[in-house]
């Protein structure tokens, strides 16, 4: 069995499982079963990814998402008048399974809007994208925060948390752009423009992003998150240089690593049961946390190399490197003991890494015959 072929099996039946449960699981941060809003905005990108790729028909394509938005619509929260938002299904420090979150707000505007690219076409589907971005547009006014330039606000994670967490407030505003130029929303103009490229400018050189202006841990998923809202926003080729600087801090000669921790002179490391994986970085040093990468961590990671494999000035390499990264995920969501398999939104963001791969797979194989057709 071929590579293309290994993984729309697995897609497949990855698939078919979470049908089967109604998006319903546990989760690492929730042990008991629950609804999970932000995977079945994964979902979504999944199923586009799909139907982008030719692997869906138009009936299977509309059935499975409009099951979907059906659930999405009932769990809504109804955030700034009649809009549109998301929280976790679940509580998280002390917040309620009510409270609304940036993050997860995105990432299913993000996925209706996908749909709505393929096709996607009902009213009530249509309804839902339109209260969705609206929703988003309202948060960024209404729950903005001052940064350290004039002029510059950075949305607020969740109502309950005002703090300005870079990956979240960058996917969102990649989101509202795609959909200013898709659907005719009024635009942010400048003001967007400027809180995405002060969250850039927030990069630390040769690395990445903490998770905020306050933190320390700088996170392989949200720097996947921040990468592809940046691509969004600017192009692929804009975070090609950043993407290398990236990956090759977080690379292992084993696998990737979860997180990295900024140390200062003279502050101990975080483990002290542990020699720490110290690598310098101009007047800092790095400490790679000892813990591999989580399954949506490398599900993230894939749908960024996915894109630079696709329009990488250095595309052949990030194809290898993903199909690396494609080869683990599957190997992680076929093991019987690995707990995160068990995750509806740990699962639907690997899923969608792999989707996204073998939309490449396809699109490369495609552009291979053309050029043969040409040859000859």
């Amino acid at each position: 069995m071929s590579l293309a072929e290994e993984l729309s099996t697995v897609i497949e039946a990855k698939l078919s499982a979470y049908d089967a449960a109604d998006g319903v699981g546990s989760d690492a941060y929730c042990s008991t079963n629950a609804y999970h809003p932000m995977a079945d905005g994964k979902c979504l990108q999944v199923l586009a990814a799909l139907r982008r790729a030719k692997l869906l028909s138009a009936v299977q394509f509309d059935a499975r998402s409009t099951s979907i938005c059906a659930r999405l619509e009932s769990s809504a929260l109804r955030c700034f008048d009649d809009t549109r938002c998301w929280g976790l299904g679940f509580s998280w420090r002390n917040l309620p399974a009510t409270e609304p979150f940036l993050i997860t707000s995105a990432i299913v505007t993000r996925g209706l809007l996908d749909c709505q690219q393929e096709g996607l076409a009902s009213e009530p589907f249509l309804n839902l994208l339109r209260k969705g971005g609206e929703g988003l547009s309202r948060w960024m006014q209404q729950l903005a925060l001052p940064v350290d330039e004039p002029g510059v606000t950075i949305p607020a994670y969740s109502p309950g948390i005002r703090e300005p967490i870079y990956n979240a407030a960058a996917y969102a505003w990649g989101t509202l752009r795609l959909l200013e130029d898709t659907e005719g929303l009024p635009p942010s103009g400048a003001g967007m423009l400027s809180a995405m490229e002060w969250i850039r400018s927030r990069r630390i050189a040769g690395l990445g992003w903490a998770y905020s202006p306050n933190s320390p841990v700088v996170d392989l998923l949200h720097q996947c998150y921040i990468l592809n809202a940046l691509a969004d926003a600017f192009g692929v080729g804009s975070i090609e240089a950043a993407s290398a600087d990236m990956v090759g801090q977080f690379a292992g000669p084993c696998c990737f690593a979860d997180a990295i921790r900024l140390v200062k002179d003279g502050e101990g490391t975080a483990d002290v049961r542990d020699i720490p994986w110290l690598r310098p970085l101009g007047i800092r040093q790095l400490e790679l946390l000892p813990k591999p990468a989580r399954l949506w961590s490398l599900g993230e990671l894939l749908v960024l190399l996915s894109r630079l494999g696709l329009d990488g000035a250095r595309s052949d390499a990030w194809v290898r490197l993903g199909r690396r990264v494609a080869e683990s995920i599957l190997l992680r969501l076929s093991a019987p003991d690995d707990a995160e398999a068990q995750y509806p939104r740990h699962v639907m963001h690997a899923v969608h890494g792999l989707a996204c791969y073998l939309e490449l797979l396809r699109k490369r194989a495609q552009l291979a015959n053309q050029a043969r057709e040409v040859a000859s």
